[in-house]
């Protein structure tokens, strides 16, 4: 009898908490601002080697299908002063992940690209590329992917 109203009560307050916690719920009106869509997108790539070159990173790439994708990403886009956006930044990469480049694009034009790479460059994922390697046009301002 006993056991029988304690799980009675239980079940009442589980009830009531569920009703009242449904009709406390914010609706879209209630904010303060209304719903905006950002315009900055990223694309992320695994990364199978980063080769360094004189005057360019050249990085093999994962594209779909098991295809191997290469493009050419200049070091001058590689800014240390403080004051100036940088289209080229390097992140440390978490310990036991696989490199990345992430592409971010913002109002669907190129903006900058973040490579997650290891610090040391005795990580396999470095190369040195040959110096008489295409590097392409080393003087464009986007990134474009092929």
């Amino acid at each position: 009898m006993k056991k029988s109203f304690i799980v009675s009560a239980l079940l009442l307050a589980a009830t009531l908490f569920t009703a009242t916690a449904f009709e406390g719920g914010k609706t879209e009106a209630d904010y303060k601002y209304t719903f905006q869509e950002s315009g900055v997108y990223y694309k992320n790539y695994t990364i199978y080697r980063i080769l360094d070159h004189k005057d360019a990173y050249v990085i093999l790439y994962a594209k779909p299908h098991g295809v191997v994708g290469k493009v050419s990403i200049p070091k001058a886009w590689y800014s240390t002063n403080g004051n100036a956006k940088s289209k080229l930044t390097f992140r440390p990469l978490p310990k036991g992940m696989a490199p990345w480049m992430t592409v971010l694009s913002k109002d669907g034009t190129f903006d900058h690209v973040v490579l997650t790479a290891p610090v040391a460059r005795t990580h396999a994922a470095w190369g040195v590329a040959s110096p008489d390697v295409d590097l392409g046009d080393l003087s464009k301002e986007t990134l474009e992917l092929k």
